[in-house]
């Protein structure tokens, strides 16, 4: 009741300021009707496209003095990116560190990762943030109806606050149509290696306007189910396996939303997402290849989620500035179950709640001056519901993790030389009140974290913009259980239930260059990127149960390279993207040191990438009868990386492949991944490989889609 009732007075007070007949902002500035369209060639890697990631309004990719990718819907779509997954293979420096499951996947931007603890990346549903409360999973998105995704590396800590230590994804979906019906699906089916079945899919979306030019809705969603291709044995490996095609997965969404416009300078944007990725068993396999689960003991594992986020976005634009609120509910249910043997498990069940508020006000003007200000506010928590069952030892490890934060932030500019150079300076000033509740005690934290950014762009021509920056970031200290503190006190690790803030600070160097026939377009970023209080996963005292710690200060240094060529052949284009870096320990924590003999000084950083890149080979021809062949072919590689363990992983490749036809509003094609069936494995244990988040052996399949757009 609470957050209804916020989400009505946000709304009603935007619409109190705003009187019929007020002029609209410049129409560019707000991203309205005379903003820069895309163009049509699909095969070009210089398309116009706008982003609006900077919170003062559109503005042309080519012109924002920061790191950031832009992907429109269509080429997603060309690129057969479907999936956050997907997506990170075409981003330098960007990498999984983790796979819990389907629905469980953590991802990071030129450093280290862990599943706990809040998010190290930022992730925004439009304008409203996906959090999860000191777990920081990304939202199981699908792109049936993306208009585009920005992507912003390196440290974003001015605009979008906590958890953006390591970058921003920002997920723009496609407006209700107020004037005209819109409609598209797409079904899918596939085969993967090993499996137990045929995988397969359908997705759809449909907008239709109720009151022509001021209200409309839009429905989208979908459903897929993948067939397992691991086996399960109830004891050690023995060749024949007790359960087959174990590990199949179900992925199911639906989103809502409704465009009211009642006047030509308010908008009002209500949505409604549902997410419910489920899979049984984890992404824990005992091995690669053969894929397989061992000492289940006959259990049932499973990985499944529920989210549900509502949001209300409404925006003003008066002369001169425009005033935004973003206003969100997220509710969650995601719980896993892993077997142990001889008899036991491991559960945890996490039920995060979080009410979310930001309200700015940003210059529109033509003029030199260019600002934003505004203010956020948080209302949370994650409870968790963990139990350890083993023969003689039943652990229960549930708690609770409550925050209530708020923050105040701003950033200005101003156009020297008609533009063409551009000082800017942000600040924001991060409160954050956070609490551990477990069955015996409340113990309360508090952090207070200032973050700021400074950027220096020269932009002489349209076809060239050089910056150099300075910019902080944090993610908040983990909280941990009673009994994760208990484990590390009795290995020699002195940790409290609260750890220090993760912060980092990144110095920065970036070119944007494009021919004057935008057939080549290069950029380029030169970083170092530092780490203070790094948090990262300690091995216990106590069988099963590890913990975190704030273990030390880390240096990145590194190259991120983004080349796009429109050939003289005509329908072809190429694209290249990467990241090359070099990281290493400054200081550790000696107590910490001591029982994770692999943290020292000058020693690489674990869990980080020492490289990966992805070269696009994009070609479309007009065919005869109306017909249009396209085809798009993709090699990413994925560099080694070190582990707690000690045990290096091994760099490894992907192809994969996209060959069809369309016609009018149809289209059909073949769809290969991983076409080289590539295992891995992205991590290795002790006794042999363990395949936290390795690739999906081969898939071979067909995409049918029909569009109006």
């Amino acid at each position: 009741m609470q957050n209804r009732k916020w989400l009505a007075v946000s709304a009603t007070a935007l619409m109190m300021c705003a009187p019929l007949g007020v002029a609209r902002a410049q129409q560019v500035a707000s991203g309205q009707e005379d903003a820069p369209k895309p163009a049509q060639d699909s095969v070009s890697a210089v398309q116009e496209v706008v982003v609006t990631a900077s919170k003062t309004g559109s503005q042309t990719l080519q012109t924002v003095p920061m790191a950031i990718q832009a992907f429109s819907g269509e080429e997603l779509k060309a690129r057969n990116i479907s999936t956050v997954g997907d997506l990170v293979s075409t981003i330098p420096g960007a990498f999984e560190g983790f796979r819990q499951s389907v629905g469980s996947r953590f991802y990071n931007l030129r450093g280290a990762v862990t599943q706990n603890g809040d998010s190290p990346l930022g992730y925004y549903l439009d304008d409203v943030p996906f959090i999860v409360t000191n777990f920081g999973i990304a939202p199981p998105v699908r792109f049936i109806d993306m208009d585009r995704v920005e992507v912003l590396r390196g440290p974003q800590g001015t605009l979008y606050g906590q958890g953006s230590s390591g970058g921003v994804f920002i997920f723009h979906t496609r407006d209700p149509n107020l004037n005209e019906i819109e409609y598209a699906a797409e079904s899918e089916g596939s085969r993967t290696v090993g499996a137990e079945g045929f995988n397969y899919g359908v997705s759809g979306a449909v907008s239709v306007p109720i009151i022509k030019d001021r209200l409309a809705i839009r429905i989208s969603g979908g459903t897929s189910r993948d067939a397992g291709w691991a086996d399960a044995y109830y004891g050690a490996y023995d060749g024949t396996p007790d359960q087959k095609g174990v590990n199949k997965a179900k992925n199911d969404d639906l989103r809502l939303v409704a465009l009211f416009r009642p006047a030509d300078n308010v908008e009002l944007r209500a949505q409604y997402w549902h997410f419910q990725p489920r899979q049984d068993f984890t992404g824990f396999t005992a091995s690669v290849k053969p894929p397989y689960f061992q000492n289940t003991a006959g259990q049932q594992g499973f990985s499944n989620g529920d989210f549900k986020l509502w949001s209300l976005a409404a925006k003003v634009d008066f002369d001169g500035f425009s005033i935004t609120s973003a206003t969100s509910n997220l509710e969650g249910d995601f719980g896993i179950n892993i077997p142990l043997s001889p008899a036991g498990s491991f559960s945890s069940r996490f039920l995060p709640k979080m009410f979310a508020e930001e309200i700015r006000v940003n210059s529109t003007t033509s003029g030199p001056l260019h600002w934003v200000a505004g203010a956020s506010y948080q209302d949370g928590q994650g409870p968790q519901v963990n139990a350890l069952i083993r023969p003689g030892v039943n652990i229960n490890a549930s708690n609770n993790t409550l925050t209530k934060n708020y923050a105040f932030f701003g950033e200005v500019s101003y156009d020297l030389l008609g533009g063409k150079l551009v000082p800017l300076v942000g600040l924001r000033t991060y409160h954050d009140d956070r609490s551990f509740a477990d069955g015996t005690a409340k113990v309360p934290t508090n952090a207070k974290v200032n973050t700021w950014r400074l950027n220096l762009a020269y932009l002489p021509t349209d076809n060239l913009t050089m910056f150099v920056s300075a910019a902080t970031g944090f993610r908040p200290g983990i909280v941990q259980s009673r009994v994760q503190v208990e484990s590390l006190t009795l290995a020699g690790v002195p940790v409290s239930v609260a750890l220090e803030p993760e912060e980092s600070k990144n110095y920065e160097f970036g070119l944007k260059w494009r021919s004057d026939d935008r057939a080549w377009t290069v950029g380029l970023n030169l970083y170092q990127l530092e780490y203070t209080n790094l948090q990262t996963s300690v091995t216990g005292g106590i069988d099963g149960v590890n913990g975190f710690a704030n273990f030390g200060d880390a240096t990145t240094k590194g190259i991120d390279l983004e080349l796009h060529w429109r050939t003289p052949i005509p329908g072809l284009g190429v694209g290249f993207v990467g990241n090359f870096n070099d990281s290493k320990y400054d200081t550790v924590n000696p107590v910490v040191a001591a029982a994770q003999p692999l943290l020292r000084p000058g020693s690489r950083l674990i869990n980080t990438l020492d490289q990966n890149y992805r070269v696009d080979l994009n070609y479309v021809r007009d065919l005869a009868n109306g017909l249009e062949g396209f085809g798009n072919v993709a090699l990413s590689h994925s560099g080694d990386r070190l582990q707690t363990n000690g045990f290096p992983t091994k760099p490894y490749d992907q192809l994969s492949a996209t060959i069809g036809v369309r016609r009018g509003a149809w289209e059909f094609a073949f769809v290969g991944n991983n076409l080289g069936d590539e295992r891995g494995p992205t991590f290795v244990g002790t006794n042999g490989p363990l395949s936290g988040s390795g690739p999906t052996p081969r898939t071979l399949g067909f995409r049918l889609r029909v569009t109006s757009q």
